[in-house]
């Protein structure tokens, strides 16, 4: 069984859980009003990439609240950068479900292109790929928090 997809939030704190909508919401730059990271740097995690971290409201509170399991709708965006420091994509995870069911409770988003027409390429619920690098992070999450 699917795990249910939370509704984008109307005030930008819940980013959409589909390719399309959330790569306008990604090229509308509604997460960086979120918390973030103060400065690029060079990803510790699967990402080969400089990156900046972005934490949606849901997920600011779950980490400084040390909480186990992330709520649903959690987010955080990276934004991910080439050797000139242009962004070169983003790599998204949403919390879609109240349990992470090995990773099948994400949804997971990369797009190495940031032209408004971009294809992702990785997309979904669940994705085996992305859950698998997340597994060894807290409730599938790599960031270091307090964001730094």
């Amino acid at each position: 069984m699917a795990a249910a997809l939370p509704l984008q939030a109307a005030d930008g704190t819940v980013p959409p859980a589909e390719p399309q909508a959330l790569n306008r919401f990604l090229q509308a730059g509604t997460y960086k009003s979120w918390p973030r990271e103060s400065a690029p740097h060079p990803s510790r995690g699967p990402h080969p990439v400089t990156v900046l971290t972005y934490l949606n409201p849901a997920m600011q509170a779950s980490l400084a609240a040390g909480r186990k399991d992330h709520p649903a709708g959690s987010a955080i965006v990276k934004e991910l950068f080439d050797d000139q420091g242009a962004i070169r994509g983003w790599a998204v995870s949403i919390k879609t479900g109240a349990k992470s069911r090995l990773g099948k409770g994400w949804y997971w988003y990369e797009v190495l292109s940031p032209a408004a027409d971009a294809k992702p390429d990785y997309a979904g619920q669940g994705l085996l790929l992305c859950s698998a690098c997340h597994a060894t992070g807290k409730d599938y999450v790599l960031s270091d928090f307090p964001l730094k």
